[in-house]
């Protein structure tokens, strides 16, 4: 399994986003390991939990900025924001009911949409916010 691999092209120039971004990559690769050592199962739901908990903080920050700066994107962008913790709380709701949950899918759909999130909605943010300055 292939981890999560911090390009150039996900650096948004805005210190507070990169920094919250390479710190979920970081969390996501630390799944990637335990999958690698056959204990993905085992930490799933702890996995989730961690996830779930630090992408709300990063996304309160985010909107707070968005607010700041009255982003005329807000709305759209706190959408996405929602309807992924939505897909992920659905997943460890599901992994805590004992459905089968097969982490390696988990880590790639945590893996593909940080990364689509950041190249595609993210950047538009972070040149906003230079803007703003």
């Amino acid at each position: 399994m292939t981890h999560f691999v911090w390009t150039n092209n996900l650096n948004t120039g805005q210190p507070f986003i990169d920094e919250d971004h390479r710190k979920l990559v970081s969390m996501i690769n630390t799944f990637h390991e335990f999958i690698e050592q056959g204990k993905g199962r085992d930490v799933t739901g702890k996995v989730l939990d961690n996830l779930i908990t630090y992408y709300n903080v990063h996304f309160a920050r985010e909107e707070m900025e968005m607010q700041r700066i009255s982003y005329p994107l807000l709305e759209e962008h706190k959408q996405e924001h929602a309807g992924f913790i939505e897909e992920v709380t659905m997943l460890k709701k599901n992994f805590d009911s004992g459905a089968t949950v097969n982490p390696v899918n988990v880590a790639h759909l945590l893996n593909d949409w940080l990364r689509n999130h950041i190249v595609k909605v993210d950047t538009k943010l972070a040149a906003a916010l230079k803007a703003a300055k």
